[in-house]
This record gives C-alpha cells, sequence and structure tokens, in this order.
C-alpha cells in the first residue's frame, strides 16, 4: 500500500511538471518515474530517453534524466542532459545546482562553483545548495570561504551531522585541529555511529600527539569495518609512535592483505620491524617496496640502512648512491651515503657527500654536525698541514620541490562519494631511518638546544623526504602554530600533503604560503601540480606562470 501511495506521489509530480501538449512524451516520462521508483535502472532512461525524443524541449525529461544518470556516475552523459536543462530553464535554480553537482564530479570544481552562485543568485536557500558550494570552495582551497557556506548550512540544518563533519575536514586542512575535533564531536553527537566522523577525529587526535585518543576512534571504526585499510595504517603508525611496535606490525600487516601493492605500508612495517632488531624481515619488506617502486628514491635510502645493518656495506652504498640518482635534490640520500662513508673510514668520499647535504639544505644541523667530525678527523691524520676545508657557502633555504608532474596528475578514487565529502586523507606510515652499519660506532646525537618554529621545520623536511608524512606534517603543523607567518613551513607542509595526494590540505598550505608570501615561487609551482591534479588545468597553468 505505501509503494502504492508512492507511486501515485510520483505520477502527480510529473503531471504537475509534463507539458500538456505532447501526450507521448508524457507518458513516457511517467513511465520513465514508475521504473525509477522501482529501481529499474535501464528502463527509467529508456524511458526518459523516449521522452526527449518524442518532444526535445521537455525539460524535466532532461532533468530526471540527468539526476540517473548522475546517480549512476555516467557524468559525461549527465552533463549534456544538464546543459539543455539550464538552456531551457535559464532561470531555475535548481537547474543550475544540478549542473554544479556534476560539474564538481567531474571535477570542473570552478565550473560547479559558478552555477552554484548563479542558484543562490535565483534566491535558492538551502542548506544542500550552501552545503554543496563548501565542497567546491574546499576542492580549491578556498577554506575561509568553504568554513562561511558550511556554518550557512549547518545553521539550515542543525540536526545534519555530515556538514559539520565537513567543516571539521577544513579546519583539519588549516591545522586548526581542536576547531576539528569540536566539530567531529558535534557529529558523532548526533549521530553516534559516525565512522567518518571517528576516522578523522582520531587522525586530528594524532596531529597534536594525542595517540591514545587516536587509537580509541581507530578502535571504533575498526571494530565495525575490520577491513578499513586506512584505519588499520593509521592506527598502526600510532603505536608506532607509542613505542608499541609488535601492535604496530599486526596493523601494518593487517593493511597489506588489503592493499598489498602500497610501498608505502611496507617501509612503515619494516620500521616497526627494526625498532624490534627483525633486521631480515625489515630487509624482505623494503626490498618489496623496492619492487613496487623502483622509482622511489626512500625505498632504496630505507633498504640501504637495512644492508648497513646486516653487514652488507657494498650493497648499502649502492642503494644510497641509486637514492642520490633517482633525487639527487634530497638531503638526507647524501648524508644517508655520507654517515656511511665516514663510519666506514672515508673521510674524503664522507666530506663530499656530507657537504652536498649541507649545500642542499643549510639549516641540516646533523649534517653540520657529522660534517664537522669528519673536518676534525681529516685535520688530525694531516697535522704537517694546513686543513684544508672547503667551505660550504650558505644559501637561501631550500624548497621541497614539485614532483614530476604525471605522478599526480590523477587524484585517487575517494574513499566516501558523498557530494561534499573531501577527499580523503591517505597517509603512509614512515619509513625507516637509515640504519648506521655495526662495525663502526654512530657519531653522537647532538641534543636539540631548543624546540623553535625553524627546528620544528627542519625535522618536518626531512621526515618528508624521508617518507614520513604523518611525522612530517606534525612538525610541520607545530612550527606553523609558533609561527603563523611562517611560509616556508606552510609551502613545507602542502608538499608533504601532496606527495601523500591529499590535494585539498596541500592547496590549503600552498594559499597560505602564497598569501604570506606573493613572490613565493616554489609554493606557485608546487599549487601548480595540485591544480593540475584536481582538474583546474587554468589554474595550474596560471601559476606555473607566476612561478617562473
Amino acid at each position: 500500500m505505501r509503494n502504492c501511495c508512492l507511486l501515485h506521489v510520483l505520477c502527480f509530480l510529473g503531471a504537475a511538471v509534463l507539458p500538456a501538449a505532447n501526450p507521448k512524451a508524457q507518458k513516457a516520462l511517467r513511465e520513465g518515474l514508475r521504473y525509477e521508483s522501482a529501481g529499474q535502472w535501464k528502463e527509467a532512461e529508456k524511458a526518459y530517453s523516449e521522452a526527449i525524443q518524442s518532444d526535445p524541449d521537455d525539460g524535466p525529461a532532461y532533468q530526471h534524466r540527468a539526476k540517473l544518470r548522475y546517480s549512476l556516475n555516467d557524468y559525461a552523459h549527465a552533463i549534456e542532459d544538464a546543459d539543455q536543462l539550464v538552456r531551457l530553464e535559464p532561470g531555475s535554480a535548481e537547474a543550475y545546482q544540478l549542473r554544479g553537482d556534476v560539474y564538481r564530479k567531474l571535477p570542473n570544481l570552478r565550473s560547479a562553483l559558478a552555477d552554484y552562485n548563479r542558484a543562490i543568485e535565483l534566491k535558492l536557500d538551502s542548506p544542500a545548495i550552501y552545503n554543496s558550494r563548501a565542497a567546491a570552495h574546499a576542492g580549491l582551497g578556498e577554506n575561509a570561504e568553504a568554513i562561511a557556506d558550511y556554518t550557512t548550512g549547518i545553521k539550515l540544518r542543525l540536526d545534519d551531522p555530515l556538514p559539520i563533519k565537513e567543516r571539521g575536514n577544513i579546519y583539519a586542512a588549516m591545522g586548526r585541529y581542536r576547531d576539528a575535533i569540536d566539530d567531529y564531536d558535534q557529529s558523532i553527537s548526533l549521530k553516534p555511529d559516525y565512522l567518518d566522523a571517528y576516522l578523522d577525529r582520531g587522525f586530528a587526535w594524532g596531529q597534536i600527539g594525542d595517540f591514545r585518543r587516536a587509537v580509541g576512534d581507530f578502535d571504533a571504526v575498526l571494530k565495525v569495518r575490520p577491513k578499513d585499510a586506512k584505519a588499520s595504517t593509521l592506527r598502526g603508525a600510532a603505536y608506532l609512535k607509542l613505542d608499541q611496535n609488535e601492535k604496530a606490525i599486526a596493523d601494518f600487516s593487517e593493511g597489506l592483505k588489503i592493499t598489498p601493492n602500497d610501498p608505502y605500508l611496507y617501509l612503515a612495517r619494516a620500521a616497526a620491524l627494526a625498532r624490534v632488531e627483525r633486521h631480515a624481515e625489515a630487509l624482505s619488506d623494503r626490498e618489496q617496496a623496492v619492487k613496487l617502486r623502483p622509482d622511489l628514491a626512500e625505498a632504496y635510502l630505507a633498504r640501504g640502512g637495512s644492508y648497513h645493518q646486516l653487514g652488507q656495506h657494498d650493497q648499502g652504498l649502492a642503494d644510497r648512491t641509486k637514492a642520490i640518482e633517482l633525487q639527487p635534490d634530497l638531503p638526507e640520500a647524501w648524508f644517508a651515503r655520507g654517515s656511511a662513508y665516514y663510519l666506514l673510514g672515508d673521510l674524503a668520499k664522507a666530506r663530499a657527500d656530507l657537504a652536498e647535504a649541507v649545500h642542499l639544505r643549510p639549516s641540516y644541523q646533523e649534517a653540520i654536525d657529522v660534517l664537522k667530525k669528519t673536518d676534525q678527523k681529516l685535520a688530525e691524520s694531516k697535522k704537517s698541514e694546513p686543513a684544508v676545508t672547503a667551505q660550504v657557502t650558505p644559501l637561501p633555504a631550500p624548497e621541497p620541490p614539485a614532483p614530476p608532474q604525471p605522478a599526480v596528475t590523477t587524484p585517487p578514487e575517494p574513499v566516501r562519494t558523498h557530494a561534499a565529502a573531501r577527499e580523503p586523507v591517505n597517509i603512509h606510515p614512515p619509513p625507516a631511518e637509515p640504519v648506521k652499519p655495526k662495525p663502526a660506532a654512530a657519531p653522537p646525537v647532538v641534543a636539540k638546544s631548543s624546540v623553535s618554529a625553524e627546528e620544528h621545520d627542519r625535522l618536518g623536511r626531512a621526515l618528508t623526504a624521508s617518507g614520513k608524512y604523518p611525522e612530517a606534517i606534525a612538525e610541520l603543523s607545530e612550527a606553523v602554530r609558533l609561527k603563523p607567518d611562517f611560509s616556508r613551513a606552510f609551502n613545507a607542509r602542502g608538499y608533504a600533503y601532496l606527495l601523500k595526494r591529499d590535494y585539498q590540505h596541500a592547496v590549503a598550505d600552498f594559499d597560505e604560503a602564497i598569501r604570506l608570501d606573493p613572490n613565493y615561487a616554489n609554493a606557485y609551482r608546487n599549487r601548480s601540480v595540485t591544480r593540475k591534479a584536481l582538474g583546474d588545468v587554468t589554474g595550474a597553468a596560471a601559476d606555473l606562470q607566476k612561478a617562473r
């Protein structure tokens, strides 16, 4: 009886919008509505097409077929129908809203934003239009505008947890993790089983260093979704920070069952294995990472550390040389090989590599310290001659290079498909630090004299270069907290997000870096790559031009 009533309502609505001049088109549209209500999608699409064939100016038929195609992810054809609808009904706010929704899925965010603006100009005042426009702003990295629109949408409907969570995601993208947690708390209070909110809140807890609460939120997700690779990976990273290495190994292993071709997960598990002295297994994981990504410098860097740990120094040096060949501007690779040469007693080669590491990053304190020790030993070995030490010329602080465009031109598929959802943060846990060889004593660890913004920035960049993106982002977030006008740290954090293809967070940080320093060429280059990945080809080209 209930289905029958629904059918009568659909028929009534169809009759209200059908053009009476074409009974054949009217009948086909009614049939389409009946098929759609019964879940018979192909039949419904066919009926709508028959209505359009009978009357090419039938706006409602285009509208219903566009919505159907949108729900079936056939965005290319849905946009054609939406264009026809706007042509036929240029004064319809709903027509612009529908086309904006399709544009956002393509994705063509600038066109989506233009359509949402037009719908609002035509007096559409609903939670959906503001939440949709907020999502478009968020995708373009326009965080302030996104927050304003989400806030309006939330006020129009206070009991909807989704826009509250999405606003929390924007706060997280801006590094405002406490504000993000407040929103996640509110969304969970409205929907206690909102697992995506638990997942995002767990990430936010991790960013402020509360790893125990992070584990609690990931536990809640995995209790219901035990095959959630992201939750397993994030919990493993949190366990690693808590020094619960066996639990970290178990979570990374579970993640690999679900996503067996993720090289970063192998590097993460290897880091945990190395901590518990399971060096042969760590080497095996790093070998798998190299096999999966033979172009990944960090994989060779990590595997070289395992080789040195096992006393296979020739292989260790070869891997670190390969890392340098793949990414010659990676100071950690030069430092790792230089440190190995130092420990093996080849001071001349050690000095050359360490000097290059400092050249690439003048603030690289570990490299500076070992370089000084190398110079001291060289001087001691040539007491009869003046110590000749090549001067390391200070250079402007280096920036993370924009990655090769082919590597990031296609964004990954989102985990959540709701129209207002942001792309998920794909956090890869860290690979191991390069392991020092056994035969010689390691140089002393120099304690940090202070925990300044600059120190957090330096650590964050080093962690990024080693593939430790969650830790890098945490360090760089602390840098900008301590120094809110630190444009280099915003750019570095954006680069870390970019490497793990979290484009919304990346764009937000590059925007802030450019706002603070409008002549920041490297930030423009990085934002160009990110915008291209988001489908904003025009914006990417404009940024690339500004970087020159």
